[in-house]
């Protein structure tokens, strides 16, 4: 098939090398996430430093990109982690996925470090190397518009850093699109330490007419499918705001930095699920579900301004997380960490751990240059996100590198509160409520991220769908650790295929929750004329599950990585919905291991590596 070309270019001697990518990476990786974690095993070597110039900055596409497939316009960046010191692999949408793949190119490799701050110009078959000195400070979508006008192209997609990624703050984002954003992992702080401030793309090509009536029937049956799932009109009008309340209502929300499972102003934390805010709903390119939105604020210091809606993540970060009520604001602070091009979550979580280190007194006034971390103070938290962007005081400095670094600089204690699983900090939902979820956190390769695994079967199926599944029906108890082994390794091996095949896991994930592969591989065969089995789909699957922990292990990591804090270990929740939970790790990782074909100590086994024959890539 036609995936489109591999274009290499180094940013120390201004070389661009661009070549056909083999069939036989594409049928074994499929584009995206696994042509990515390929391409890192390939050119990524023990001794290379996420910062310097040999790490590579990978920006795939999947192999339904740029096809009649709905919802695949998705670019997925890998690299080593400057916060993890692993594997860093990141997923944004928009429309750059589908002009690049326009552009005939499937994936831009990039390495070296550039003497000055540039930009990577792409016009179809013409790429350049420009200087984006006048470009290096600006915010996201300041640089997105200036390039435009500098290239005098409107519709010119821009990939592009904020001063987040310039001042290489370890868990930097990479805006890929305006309102889209690759967040997690620090992709955007390696983009900065190359000294590339963007990558302009832009296609002018004429738009191919779908006219195959096979590929057609194919995508019509994904919508029909996704269209009729429950979740549908949720997403579709206020996005996955809805689920602020949801964990706090499972008793197993994550207030005040997880000091408690509930939070007292849960119901004024979601303000932004409220449907009358909505100015218009927006989406990626051939999106019909249109997730995201602009929302107008009409009360408040931000009355009259126009925000992008966040999903619920980043609002509970920034909501309950550092014991904020004030949904507003958190729509506020999201706004914010898109302009700076930092990510939303890891940032809202480092000012929770502050704002906790400060209420247990181990950081004091002192520490802070007076700056009051209580709980819920918007002014203090504001103050702060800026200090981590610019890295102008020693905490803002310090707090930059990531919570298990900073950490170890602060001391005092202040690791008992660093809530992170290899250094990428601990999302919404506590673990001790969501067993599923739990062994995710620990056996996602990235670190501690529910998307990574999407383990939701665990609250979203039956009974008897779990007994057909996973062996038994108390799969189906979220706070039951039976059958969650196998619910995990086939949500891992799932999403990692999703993710590859460049579609949005929002309805494959979300909206058909069972982790079929029959539909997406009728898509595949349809579209692509690639004629694979769901099993063959499954071991690409789980090929790349396999080689992105052999890059991991490549620096370093173990067993010792796959662990939960201790506080999920040993303390019971007190009280609500999940009381008395708590995670029996071990049990559910020896299990998972098992059924993973590694040893009792995570390590892939040479009969595993042979099976899937990736000894021979």
């Amino acid at each position: 098939m036609d995936f489109g070309d591999l274009v290499y270019i180094d940013l120390t001697t201004k070389e661009i090398k661009r070549e056909q990518c083999p069939d036989v990476i594409v049928k074994n990786f499929l584009g995206g996430r696994g042509l990515g974690t390929y391409l890192l095993m390939k050119n990524v070597h023990k001794d290379t430093d996420a910062f310097g110039p040999e790490n590579i900055l990978v920006f795939a596409t999947g192999i339904l990109t740029g096809t009649d497939m709905i919802c695949s316009s998705r670019l997925h960046i890998c690299t080593r982690s400057p916060l993890t010191n692993y594997i860093a692999t990141s997923n944004g949408g928009g429309y750059s996925a589908n002009e690049l793949k326009s552009c005939g190119i499937g994936a831009l490799i990039v390495r070296g470090k550039s003497k000055s701050p540039v930009f990577i110009n792409i016009k179809d078959e013409d790429i350049t190397i420009e200087d984006a000195s006048e470009l290096w400070g600006c915010k996201t979508e300041e640089t997105d518009k200036k390039v435009k006008e500098i290239l005098n192209d409107n519709k010119t997609r821009i990939v592009t850093i904020g001063p987040g990624g310039e001042n290489k703050c370890n868990f930097a984002s990479v805006m890929t699109g305006i309102g889209h954003f690759a967040g997690r992992t620090g992709t955007g702080a390696v983009m900065g330490s190359k000294l590339l401030k963007c990558i302009a793309i832009r296609s002018k090509r004429p738009v191919k007419k779908a006219d195959d009536p096979e590929s057609k029937e194919a995508v019509k049956h994904y919508f029909k499918k996704i269209k009729e799932s429950p979740y549908f009109e949720k997403y579709s009008t206020i996005g996955s705001t809805y689920l602020v309340t949801w964990a706090d209502s499972k008793g197993a929300g994550s207030a005040r930095n997880y000091e408690d499972v509930v939070f007292e102003g849960i119901n004024e934390s979601a303000a932004a699920s409220n449907r009358e805010l909505v100015v218009k709903t927006k989406g990626c390119h051939k999106c019909p579900v249109n997730c995201k939105a602009d929302i107008r604020i009409t009360s408040g210091r931000h009355k009259g301004k126009i925000f992008e809606r966040p999903d619920f993540e980043p609002l509970v970060m920034w909501g309950p997380k550092c014991g904020n009520k004030n949904g507003i604001e958190s729509v506020f602070f999201h706004s914010l960490c898109n302009d700076y091009g930092i990510d939303s979550m890891d940032c809202g979580s480092m000012v929770a751990f502050a704002m906790n280190l400060y209420e247990k007194g181990i950081l004091t006034d002192k520490d802070t240059n007076g700056l009051k971390l209580n709980w819920g103070n918007t002014e203090s938290m504001e103050k702060l996100l800026e200090q981590i962007v610019y890295r102008d005081t020693q905490l803002g400095d310090t707090l930059a590198n990531g919570i298990r670094k900073a950490a170890s600089i602060i001391g005092r204690g202040s690791n008992n509160y660093a809530f992170t699983v290899k250094g990428l900090t601990m999302p919404a939902m506590d673990p001790r409520g969501f067993k599923a979820t739990a062994l995710g956190y620990c056996v996602s390769a990235r670190g501690s991220d529910f998307t990574y695994v999407y383990a939701k079967p665990e609250y979203s199926i039956t009974k008897e769908k779990a007994l057909e599944y996973y062996g038994t029906e108390k799969a189906a108890d979220r706070l039951s650790e039976e059958g969650k082994a196998l619910m995990v390794r086939r949500s891992i091996i799932s999403t990692a295929i999703v993710d590859s095949v460049g579609i949005c896991k929002l309805p494959q994930n979300s909206f058909l929750v069972d982790n079929d592969l029959e539909i997406i591989t009728e898509v595949i065969n349809k579209v692509t004329k690639l004629g694979i089995t769901p099993r063959e789909l499954f071991i690409m699957g789980e090929r790349i599950v396999n080689m992105e922990r052999l890059f991991s292990y490549r620096f370093g990591a173990s067993k010792k990585d796959d662990q939960l804090p201790e506080k999920f270990l040993n303390e019971p929740i007190g009280k609500g919905a999940s009381k008395g939970s708590k995670v029996n790790l071990e049990k559910m990782l020896t299990e998972y291991y098992g059924l993973m074909g590694w040893d009792k100590d995570g390590n892939i086994s040479s009969e595993k590596l042979i099976e899937l024959e990736i000894g021979k890539f």
